[in-house]
């Protein structure tokens, strides 16, 4: 039998040690892996917590800034505020300086139509009253004189009615209201120097001186006496046998008349009544010719010239400037 020494031995178990070489190795491997899993955690940790750090100090700063944000806006709104009401403020007295500027530039355009209509009103009542054409040109060239020099289109209109009267008044036939007037003047100072139809005597013959004696001195008072005789009874001549004799007081009341129709007739000039100027002249003209001596130089020259006074112009025609009233009235309406 062989012996124990020379059997050979049963082979020693290589899976345990290589089981837990495996395990060590997987223990390593899970404690390095684990070690690793921590230092990862720690560095995340700390990188979270960094981060974290970081949000909070952004976060504080966003609070701050969105704070300051806050702030910012609040003032802005409070100057937004401020200007709102600043503007509001100026568009206000804007619109209270346009309202000024507006009544203003409607009170000067007023006053200034006011005044052209009392200077149109004074050229009418020197056209009425006066007849004077001159001066009344006068008033509506400075009118339109004026109007130009301001040049504002709302008075245009105005301006041309006021060009349109002042043509029309310097083709008015012009009257010599001086001259005839003088010439009344003249008439009137010469009524008294008139002869009147009654106290028209034939001329008498200066008879000769008769000698001086008895016979002549009977002579001369019988003379004397056939003359005193004759002075109390008068025949005359008379051109117009149907006119009666004046008296005294007659013939002064006819002077009187006379001057009083003549004043009248030159009352009537200045105011261009021809109707009355005319009905004067002719009463005068038939007064001198009834009661004033035919043969008379002064009657003559007296009747010669009423005769020119009657063919003399007298009323201005058109002579009117209502159409630059209107024109002005208008436009005060619609100031």
């Amino acid at each position: 039998m062989p012996e124990l020494s020379d059997l050979p031995r049963p082979a020693q178990p290589v899976l345990p040690w290589i089981a837990l070489i495996l395990a060590i190795l997987a223990l390593l491997a899970a404690l390095g892996f684990a070690w690793h899993n921590y230092d990862r955690g720690q560095r995340m940790e700390l990188q979270l917590a960094r981060r974290i750090g970081d949000f909070d100090a952004a976060t504080r700063e966003a609070r701050t800034a969105a704070k300051a944000a806050s702030e910012a806006l609040a003032d802005l709104q409070t100057r937004f505020l401020a200007m709102e009401t600043r503007a509001t403020e100026t568009q206000n007295q804007q619109l209270a300086l346009t309202a000024m500027y507006q009544e203003l530039a409607h009170s000067q355009d007023e006053r200034i139509a006011a005044d052209i209509e009392q200077t149109l009103l004074l050229a009418q009542q020197q056209l009425q009253l006066a007849g004077n054409v001159r001066a009344a040109l006068l008033g509506l060239e400075a009118a339109e004189t004026r109007l130009t020099q301001l040049g504002k289109p709302q008075f245009a209109s105005l301006r041309s009615v006021l060009v349109k009267d002042i043509e029309r008044l310097k083709l008015l036939p012009a009257a010599d209201i001086e001259g005839i007037s003088a010439r009344l003047e003249v008439l009137i100072q010469s009524v008294d120097k008139l002869k009147p139809e009654s106290d028209t005597e034939p001329r008498r013959v200066v008879a000769p001186a008769a000698r001086t004696g008895t016979a002549d001195t009977l002579a001369k008072f019988s003379q004397e006496a056939w003359k005193e005789f004759k002075e109390l009874v008068r025949i005359r001549r008379l051109d117009h046998p149907e006119q009666a004799l004046l008296t005294p007081s007659q013939n002064y009341f006819l002077r009187q008349n006379l001057k009083l129709r003549l004043l009248t007739a030159r009352l009537a000039l200045l105011q261009r009544d021809e109707t009355s100027f005319r009905a004067d002249i002719n009463a005068a003209h038939d007064w001198i010719s009834r009661y004033f001596s035919s043969q008379d130089e002064a009657s003559k020259a007296f009747l010669a010239s009423l005769e020119n006074l009657r063919g003399a112009p007298v009323e201005l025609k058109d002579a009117q400037i209502s159409a630059s009233l209107q024109a002005v009235r208008q436009a005060r309406g619609t100031q």
